[in-house]
């Protein structure tokens, strides 16, 4: 890395509160994840329509977010009871919006404004969210376009995260994974050897993978992987889907949409398939992929700690907007990072007005909200952002998400603490402002 001016900042919440996931028999399978082989529950568009809801086909958008609602709860694998589900793990992606803007999901009933995806005019982007049931253990969607038009939404269930009680008096119910977070490492770079043709599909070890220090263990005991994957450059627009199992012909998923030309990022929850591997569809023309792992989900974990359960806030908080005065109001430069410290945003997250303690790492939607050019006639998108533990040794070779210039960018993370729960971003080049959007929070013993 490049001779780097690290600027400190400080992060300071409301006092937060979580999701409760205690029980009277202690944490249980709490904050415990249950993957499942990716489904689509959800789906406007016509001739796909799959569980839709009245506006039928695609959804109105307006300055006035106008919103509909889904059912989470008893699709895709899903349990029905909303005694047993804490959050659900979901791809969101909006498919052909008729004007730019940002689309939030909340629990129905609930007040938020924090945005999972933002989006130009005939764009299709998706993300991942972790996501709560409100009402009916619904989930309401609200579109705002920078006009009135449409847009058409899909939404993929990913796994589940299991309450305390899930194993005590349900039927068939059973200890679930941890998330383990590990330094950040990319175990594919196909522009070391070959792009991905159309149609084509990659196996990629995952259990015993290793690169850059850190390893995922070769052991049956991992069952879910959570990566970073990065398109770059297709020849042609495509789409790209993570699967546990060698899809035979497109699969019914997908994590990735690219235009051709562009490098994009989307965070993956897959579960790992029989052979230890997860495996990477490319739908057309031919492109490069990357593949960084951020963490694992592995079983077996003694039910007296802690480390690993993920507890989702009652609704996303904005931790970070650097274009805000509060966090400085400056964009970060070039081959430039700062720190901020996470310390008092972690001390107010509580359950029932008790603090939850340590955590490890946390769950959030980090978005480019503006990049801007060094000099005025020379580009610099793609660029990208990476955030990682303050007290890495290095800057780690990977980026959670790739910025450009014309419009903001989102992506899911989950970010590391680093020591007094500091985290530092780097921006590869150009003028970037960034925003943080916390969903959950990874606790530690």
């Amino acid at each position: 890395m490049a001779a780097v001016a690290v600027v400190a900042g400080l992060v300071v919440a409301p006092t937060l509160s979580v999701t409760s996931v205690s029980a009277d028999g202690g944490l249980g399978a709490g904050g415990e994840y249950h993957p499942l082989t990716p489904e689509r529950i959800f789906d406007s568009r016509p001739g796909s329509s799959i569980n839709d809801v009245a506006p039928l086909g695609a959804k109105p958008i307006g300055t006035n977010e106008p919103s509909f609602d889904l059912a989470l709860l008893g699709k895709g694998g899903v349990p029905a009871s909303a005694n047993d589900v804490l959050a659900v793990a979901v791809s969101i992606t909006i498919a052909s919006p008729s004007s730019g803007g940002y689309l939030t999901a909340i629990p129905t009933g609930s007040v938020g404004t924090s945005s999972v995806l933002n989006f130009v005019a005939g764009q299709t982007v998706p993300n991942l969210a972790i996501v709560r049931g409100g009402t009916d253990g619904k989930l309401t969607v609200k579109i705002r376009g920078d006009a009135a038009g449409t847009a058409n939404v899909l939404v993929d269930v990913l796994g589940w995260f299991s309450t305390s009680s899930y194993v005590t008096g349900t039927p068939g119910g059973e200890r679930g994974a941890r998330l383990v977070v590990v330094n950040p490492a990319r175990i594919l770079d196909t522009r070391n050897t070959a792009p991905l043709g159309p149609g084509a599909q990659l196996t990629l070890p995952f259990r015993g993978a290793s690169a850059a220090g850190t390893t995922v263990p070769n052991d049956l005991s991992v069952v879910g992987a959570l990566i970073n994957l990065t398109a770059v450059a297709p020849t042609v627009g495509t789409f790209v889907s993570v699967v546990p199992t060698a899809p035979v012909g497109p699969p019914s998923t997908s994590n990735l949409n690219v235009a051709a030309g562009r490098v994009q990022a989307n965070m993956v929850m897959v579960p790992v398939g029989p052979d230890g591997a997860i495996h990477l569809y490319n739908s057309s023309g031919d492109t490069n992929l990357l593949v960084d792992v951020m963490g694992y989900l592995q079983t077996g974990a003694p039910e007296s700690t802690r480390a690993g359960r993920v507890i989702p806030l009652t609704a996303p908080y904005r931790a970070l907007d650097t274009r805000q005065p509060a966090f400085g109001g400056v964009p970060l430069g070039p081959a430039q990072a700062e720190d901020w410290s996470f310390a008092a945003f972690a001390a107010s997250v509580n359950i029932g007005g008790v603090a939850v303690g340590k955590q490890l790492a946390l769950l959030g939607n980090l978005t480019n909200a503006s990049l801007a050019r060094q000099y005025p006639t020379v580009k610099v998108e793609p660029g990208f952002l990476t955030v990682y533990p303050a007290d890495a040794p290095s800057l780690p070779v990977v980026s959670n998400l790739n910025n450009y210039e014309s419009a903001a960018i989102p992506n899911m993370a989950l970010i590391k603490y680093g020591a007094n729960q500091t985290v530092r971003v780097y921006n590869a080049g150009g003028y970037a402002h960034y925003i943080l959007d916390v969903s959950a929070v990874v606790l530690a013993d």
